[in-house]
């Protein structure tokens, strides 16, 4: 015992029930660490008395036993291999029990001891009370000891003067305490004489009738004689006529005494009845017993008492025992009924269900509780949860015709207005539509209530049966197959939990559905999923919860899987969810387009739209955040996946040039058409107008530049901060989008405001009837010229004023369309006059040396083609000096622009 491996805490003894009784007592002993398993106690002594042998080990803190032949006050000490020698706080008292005239028992008891012989031999009434031996009577007020308190005084001994083990102190104690020494030495003296008179009682009975007892020996010798004398005389013997009439006294007697032998007779039959009923009167009360403790709720005591009567009368031939018996049994089966039917009631807390068990087992129930109570949390919580979708579908669908148009703002947050109303009114159909929570997302949260309030106690309950704590003795089903039938079950309600969330929120997940479970998956609306789509984070953050919940209870690798290849899906349909959310949002921008410009020195004027653009793509990744970023042990790493860093590179792609459309649509014809009313009317309050198409070309141009100047910088520099993979890659992909989109613009700008001018060339060239080939003296540069400069400085000013970044490409590629147009209308002229010649080369020098700063190879390679088409020395140097310098004084507000500084004079 000393050397005992002590891996644990000793065991310790703090509860007994009963706390006392005779040997063979059940007592149940309460504690903690008292054993991991029946094999790990080692030892059992009750007050010194190994009672090891009748122990049933029912868990590490409850033990039953029965007390062995033990007497007086004592501990009750446990030994167990993993934690050694224990300890008791309580005592327990046992007693051998004096068995009386009117006590059962199994065994012969010698009763004479209980009665006096000489008094016994004459029937008399029972004494009712006991003659105190002393004579005397205590009459003080001293208050009496308990026996409790006697039996620790006397622990051997006991205050009865029948008790074999009868102790004279006890008796004084209880009897006589009180009194005084003198009171006890008389009452000494009083049993002294007492002794003496009953010793010399026969002896002077004698002495004084002698005379009578000589009398008496007289007679009898006389009747002797004569007895003699009448043997002697008569033929037969004197005993043979004494029998003869006898016989006839006692036929005379029975005649005269029949109906009180009758009635003898009746009463004995009633006194062995009676005897019977008392003997066996566990039995006959049984039946009532069971019910009045069914009605109490002591299941246990129903089943402690019908072990006892299975005991003694299940096999009994007794005709009255075996009708009293069988209606137990059906009180029994009536019991086992109800409690299978009270089993069978899910939800139920779980020590309540346990308890069910055990009674069942306690009643040796047919099948195995158990397992069905298993069964039924199962079934339960799997109807459960379809009947969850089914009432969320069905909810659905009769919200649907009532629900609110949705109308896209600002990410995160979306617009609802019903028929007839406007977006972000303040009626209360609309406020009540904008914070309604959609059915799937009532659906998420209720669903994984259930299973995790649920799915707990199965799994505790599965545990507890596998570990063989409720195992039934009547069942042999018990064994490996429990666990692998178990297993299915556990991954059973997890798969279908998964597959309902898939159905609602990740529909094209559920490839691997079977089917089987096909008809459970289907109902739900896939129209209007812009209202839930803002809702999907919400819903990954209480799956997850789910998720650390179940690894928490340390189920296998496979089970816990299912939950988090769903988690993982949810996370990247966030992603994706989230992103074409944000990207139809910036697609809808162009409507809130109020025109408003912001001027700057270096962007130009641009409006408000590529802020909002920033902020709804910065806003998606901070929600995003959370959702990618693994928050439990064991989730995926979205962003560093390379299964998925393809599709999260073509996402952010798509979520970043999805501005595009919206810039190109506010450059259409008809998008005074799509503003909404909203704008129109804060147009006209601020008495401004739309602007017109070349100056939403410049402004849609202005804000194109700044998004890939500096807008788009940071939003590359928020992604690679947020751990997104090909940064790089993203940023340059996109920013060639938006270059092809500025090159779009600018072609559409100069389309629109170059090819007037360069229409209108010839028909200025030739107005009034002009003539190359007429003689005459060039006196200024032509006006046709001056008309190009003029409309070439208005394209200037405007595309300064509104998008300086675009100046220099917007002026060059139409310098290159006017110069390709004069090359071409010189190349046509047949023949110059001097004077034409002149002209032409003082235009062509005026123009080509006023758009010195935006010329191109192109143009100059046109302005030398144009140049050739004139005749040689067509320039007079002297000449053409003179109204170069008359030119550049009469335009020199006009040729400032083109120059960057002033002109000289």
């Amino acid at each position: 015992m000393l050397h005992t491996n002590r891996q644990a805490e000793p065991p310790k003894v703090t509860g007994l029930s009963p706390k006392e009784g005779p040997p063979g007592t059940k007592i149940i002993i309460r504690g903690e660490n008292l054993g991991v398993n029946p094999q790990d106690v080692l030892a059992l002594r009750i007050c010194g008395v190994e009672c090891v042998m009748t122990m049933e080990w029912m868990s590490s803190s409850k033990l039953v036993a029965r007390t062995g032949p033990c007497k007086g006050v004592g501990d009750v000490i446990i030994l167990t291999k993993s934690g050694g020698i224990g300890t008791c706080t309580v005592k327990f008292r046992g007693f051998f029990v004096q068995t009386g005239p009117l006590q059962e028992s199994a065994v012969w008891v010698d009763e004479s001891r209980l009665f006096d012989k000489q008094k016994s031999r004459r029937v008399q009434s029972p004494i009712v009370s006991q003659e105190d031996p002393l004579g005397l009577s205590d009459e003080a007020t001293h208050k009496k000891i308990s026996e409790h308190e006697l039996v620790e005084l006397f622990p051997e001994g006991s205050g009865n003067l029948n008790s074999d083990d009868f102790v004279a102190q006890w008796f004084l104690v209880e009897n006589h305490q009180g009194s005084s020494f003198d009171d006890l030495k008389a009452g000494l003296t009083h049993m002294q004489r007492r002794r003496t008179h009953t010793l010399d009682g026969p002896a002077s009975l004698v002495k004084d009738n002698l005379d009578s007892f000589t009398e008496c020996i007289n007679t009898l010798t006389s009747l002797q004689g004569m007895i003699m004398s009448d043997q002697r005389a008569s033929e037969g013997h004197l005993t043979d006529q004494a029998e003869v009439i006898l016989s006839e006294a006692l036929g005379m007697a029975n005649d005269l005494f029949q109906d009180v032998l009758k009635r003898r007779d009746r009463a004995d039959t009633i006194r062995n009845a009676l005897n019977v009923l008392l003997r066996f009167k566990f039995l006959f009360s049984l039946p009532g017993s069971i019910e009045k403790n069914i009605q109490r709720g002591d299941i246990e005591i129903v089943i402690n008492d019908w072990s006892r009567a299975k005991s003694l009368f299940s096999d009994t031939r007794v005709k009255i025992f075996t009708n009293v018996y069988d209606d137990v049994e059906q009180r029994i089966q009536a019991l086992q009924q109800k409690l299978t039917n009270k089993l069978s009631q899910i939800p139920a807390p779980l020590e309540e269900q346990k308890r069910l068990i055990m009674y069942l087992n306690g009643l040796e129930t047919a099948g195995n509780p158990a397992w069905l109570c298993i069964s039924n949390h199962h079934d339960w919580i799997t109807s459960t949860m379809v009947s969850c979708q089914v009432d969320h579908i069905k909810a659905e669908n009769q919200g649907s015709e009532d629900q609110p148009e949705i109308i896209k703002t600002v990410f995160g947050i979306a617009g609802y207005t019903t028929a007839g109303g406007h977006a972000g009114g303040q009626g209360s159909e609309s406020v009540a539509a904008r914070f309604r929570t959609p059915q799937r997302v009532l659906f998420v949260e209720e669903l994984t209530e259930i299973l995790m309030q649920h799915l707990p106690d199965m799994y505790k309950l599965g545990q507890s049966y596998l570990a063989g704590e409720l195992k039934n003795i009547t069942s042999s089903r018990y064994g490996k197959e429990d666990s692998t039938a178990f297993t299915a079950m556990m991954h059973d309600v997890l798969e279908m939990y998964c597959n309902l969330l898939r159905a609602a929120l990740v529909p094209n997940s559920l490839k691997s559905a079977g089917a089987g479970s096909a008809q459970q998956l289907v109902g739900w609306q896939t129209t209007h999923q812009e209202m839930y789509t803002d809702w999907i984070p919400h819903c990954v953050r209480y799956v997850r919860s789910c998720y650390s919940s179940l690894r928490a209870m340390d189920l296998a690798g496979d089970l816990t899987g299912i939950v988090e290849r769903l988690v993982s899906d949810m996370r990247i349909q966030c992603m994706a969810a989230l992103f074409q959310k944000a990207s139809e949002e910036i697609r809808c921008l162009y409507l809130q387009e109020d025109w408003v410009l912001d001027v700057d020195d270096t962007t130009g004027a641009t409006t408000n739209l590529p802020q909002k653009y920033e902020n709804i793509v910065l806003e998606c990744l901070q929600i995003l955040q959370d959702v990618l970023t693994p928050s439990v042990p064991g989730e995926q790493e979205i962003l560093t996946n390379r299964a998925s860093q393809k599709d999260l590179s073509t996402m952010c792609v798509n979520l970043l040039q999805s501005f595009i459309p919206t810039l190109q649509k506010l450059t259409s014809k008809d998008v005074e058409k799509r503003c909404k009313a909203s704008q129109a009317e804060f147009l006209t309050q601020t008495g401004e107008e739309l602007p017109n198409t070349d100056v939403r070309l410049l402004i849609v141009l202005a804000n194109c530049n700044l998004i890939v100047s500096q807008i788009l910088p940071r939003l590359i520099e928020s992604f690679d901060k947020y751990g997104y993979p090909a940064a790089g890659e993203i940023h340059e992909a996109v920013k060639l989008r938006f270059e092809d989109l500025n090159t779009k613009l600018i072609s559409a700008y100069v389309e629109r405001r170059a090819d007037p001018i360069v229409g209108a060339i010839e028909q200025n060239m030739y107005i009034g009837h002009f003539s190359w080939t007429e003689s005459f003296k060039p006196s200024e540069v032509s006006g046709y010229l001056k008309e190009l400069l003029f409309s070439m400085v208005a394209i200037h000013a405007e595309v300064h004023a509104t998008s300086p970044a675009s100046l220099y490409v917007i002026m060059s590629r139409s310098l290159q369309a006017i110069a390709g147009e004069l090359a071409r209308l010189f190349s046509c002229v047949t023949r110059f006059s001097e004077g034409g010649a002149q002209q032409a080369c003082l235009d062509l020098i005026g123009l080509q040396g006023a758009t010195m700063a935006y010329q191109s190879a192109t143009s100059k390679t046109c302005f030398t083609e144009a140049m050739a088409c004139l005749p040689e020395k067509s320039a007079n140097d002297e000449v053409s000096g003179k109204l170069m310098d008359k030119f550049k004084r009469s335009m020199k507000f006009q040729l400032i622009c083109f120059q960057g500084e002033l002109i000289k004079m």
